[in-house]
C-alpha cells in the first residue's frame, strides 16, 4: 500500500534574519514492505500447456487414440470411480482415451460431462461436450447423445445440442428421446412448431397426460391461428383426462387453465393463419426498394 505524506513547511528562525521563502508542500510516496511494484500482466502465449480450464480450452488433441480395446477398459475403469464418486480418479482413467485422434465421442463426451457440474473446469467441459456432439461415433449410444444435448442446451448452446440429439434419434426414436427432443426445441423461440410436432409425435407413441399438457403450452405461444385453435383443443382434452387422475399427480390443476382457454379463444380470432404468417415472413424478409431520386 502506498502511503501519501505531506510535509509541513519548515519556519526558519535566524537572530537578526527576515523570514525565509517557504517550500512548497512536496507529495512523496511511501512503499510498503509489501509492497512489490506494479506488475503488467503478460499477453497469454498460445502455445503454453499451463492452461485454465474455467475460461481455456484445451489447445488441441494432445496424442493418438489408444485401441478400441483400450477405450473400453479405461470407460469401465472410469465407471467404477464414477459409482464411488472419485471425480478425481475418474478423469485420470478418461484421460487415456479423450482428447485423441481420431476422436472417440464415448470418452470425451463422458469427460465433458464428468468436468461440466464444475465452474472451474467450465470451458474445458463445453469443449469435450461441443467435440462429442458433432462426431457420430458408432460405438456411442442414444443415452450419452441425449445427455450430451441436454447440458449443451443448459448452456445456451443449442447448435451443437440439436445436433447431438439428432443422433440419439438416429439410434433410437423412442418417446422419451422424442419428448426430450421436443423440449430442446421449445428453447429456441423459432422452432416452437417442431417442438410441438416432437412432442405429438412422442404421444403418438406413449400418450402422457404430462406431455399432453407441454405441448398444449408450446402450440399456445404460436402467433398462429392453427396453433391457437389446437391448444385451445388440448388443453380441454387435459381438462377432460385430469378428471379421472389421482389429484396429487397433476402438475397442474385443471381451474388453473380456464383463464388461459378464454385468452386462446381471443387469440384465434385475431392471429393469421398460417399460410398468412408465412406471406408476412416473407413480405418482411424482402429488402426494401431503394427511394427514387428527386427530379432536378
Amino acid at each position: 500500500m502506498l502511503t501519501s505524506l505531506v510535509l509541513a513547511p519548515a519556519v526558519a528562525v535566524g537572530l537578526g534574519c527576515g523570514p525565509t521563502e517557504q517550500p512548497a508542500p512536496k507529495k512523496l510516496e511511501r512503499q510498503t514492505p509489501f509492497d512489490r511494484g506494479r506488475v503488467d500482466k503478460r499477453e497469454r502465449d498460445p502455445n503454453d500447456p499451463v492452461r485454465n480450464p474455467a475460461i481455456e480450452t484445451p489447445a488441441g488433441r494432445d496424442g493418438p487414440q489408444v485401441s478400441e480395446q483400450e477405450i473400453d477398459a479405461a470407460l469401465a475403469e472410469a465407471d467404477e470411480f464414477a459409482a464411488v464418486k472419485n471425480v478425481a480418479r475418474e478423469r485420470i482413467a478418461l484421460r487415456k482415451c479423450a482428447n485423441k485422434t481420431p476422436a472417440s465421442a464415448r470418452c470425451d463426451g463422458r469427460m465433458g460431462l464428468s468436468l461440466i457440474p464444475f465452474k472451474n473446469h467450465r470451458a474445458t467441459a463445453l469443449y469435450y461436450l461441443n467435440e462429442a456432439a458433432q462426431l457420430d461415433d458408432p460405438r456411442a449410444d442414444a443415452a450419452l447423445y441425449v445427455q450430451i444435448g441436454q447440458k449443451l442446451a443448459s448452456f445456451g448452446q443449442f447448435d451443437a445440442a440439436l445436433a447431438a440429439m439428432d443422433k440419439a434419434i438416429a439410434r433410437d426414436s423412442s418417446a422419451e428421446n422424442l419428448f426430450a427432443y421436443g423440449q430442446l426445441l421449445s428453447l429456441i423461440p423459432e422452432r416452437l412448431v417442431d417442438s410441438a410436432d416432437r412432442m405429438a409425435e412422442a404421444r403418438s407413441k406413449d400418450d402422457r397426460i404430462e406431455w399432453l399438457l407441454d405441448e398444449a403450452v408450446v402450440r399456445g405461444q404460436i402467433p398462429i391461428r392453427e396453433q391457437a385453435e389446437r391448444s385451445h383443443a388440448l388443453f380441454k382434452e387435459y381438462i377432460a383426462r385430469a378428471e379421472s387422475a389421482p389429484a396429487e399427480s397433476l402438475r397442474v390443476k385443471p381451474a388453473e387453465i380456464e383463464r388461459r382457454l378464454a385468452e386462446l379463444e381471443a387469440a384465434a380470432k385475431i392471429y393469421p393463419t398460417a399460410a398468412e404468417y408465412e406471406q408476412l415472413k416473407s413480405a418482411a424478409a424482402e429488402p426494401e426498394p431503394e427511394p427514387k431520386p428527386e427530379p432536378s
